[in-house]
């Protein structure tokens, strides 16, 4: 009679799952980081040009012409906070700075200058802080202009430039173009949404069950 056969099953083996290939990952991961610097950049520009400005009674403005070369080029955008004419000659504004004023009130464009000069008789007239500039003017020169611009009345200064931001303004320009400052802002807010949502879900995914095969 033949001896019992035993049969031994083999131990079992564990499959991790097919892993992508390296290029794959790779890839992936460098989209993930793109995808962030693109959403930080986005977030900062926003800050840096429309909510610090605003915090200070101000605006961003873009640069057209190139006569703050090389200091600020067209295309630039200068973050303008907001001043008061009596403050031309109490001290706030000083040689030096770079101002926006508006030459010519009948047709509102804006120029942004440097301060060269601030002419002040020293004599305030009675009433409230605001009204006392009818005495004080100011001189201001592109820095790639070879001569002065006209003096102006104090009231003629709308703002001091704290910063700027290199070549954003023409993109900004073109997307409050018509009605395309609401798309712009509609597509930014939902791919910032689908973004955080992915990420959100990547987070949170449990990590996938070894399986076993006998």
């Amino acid at each position: 009679m033949s001896p019992s056969l035993r049969t031994i099953a083999p131990p079992p083996v564990r499959y991790a799952g097919a892993r992508k290939p390296l290029w794959a990952r790779a890839v992936r991961r460098a989209a993930s980081l793109l995808s962030w610097a693109v959403m930080v950049a986005v977030v900062a520009v926003a800050v840096l040009v429309f909510v610090i400005p605003q915090a200070h009674a101000g605006s961003g403005l873009t640069i057209l012409t190139g006569s703050m070369r090389p200091t600020v080029n067209p295309g630039d955008v200068v973050a303008v906070k907001g001043i008061k004419p009596h403050q031309v000659c109490d001290g706030t504004v000083q040689v030096g700075d770079i101002v926006t004023f508006m030459p010519h009130a009948e047709h509102g464009d804006l120029v942004t200058h440097r301060v060269v000069a601030i002419h002040s008789s020293g004599i305030e007239p009675d009433g409230y802080s605001d009204q006392k500039y009818e005495n004080c003017s100011f001189t201001t020169r592109g820095d790639a202009n070879n001569t002065d611009d006209p003096p102006l009345p104090a009231r003629a200064m709308k703002g001091v430039v704290m910063y700027h931001v290199p070549k954003v303004g023409y993109l900004i320009n073109t997307a409050q173009t018509g009605h395309h400052l609401r798309w712009v802002a509609i597509g930014t807010a939902t791919v910032l949404a689908l973004a955080a949502v992915y990420y959100a879900i990547g987070w949170r995914r449990p990590a996938p069950e070894p399986e076993y095969c006998i």
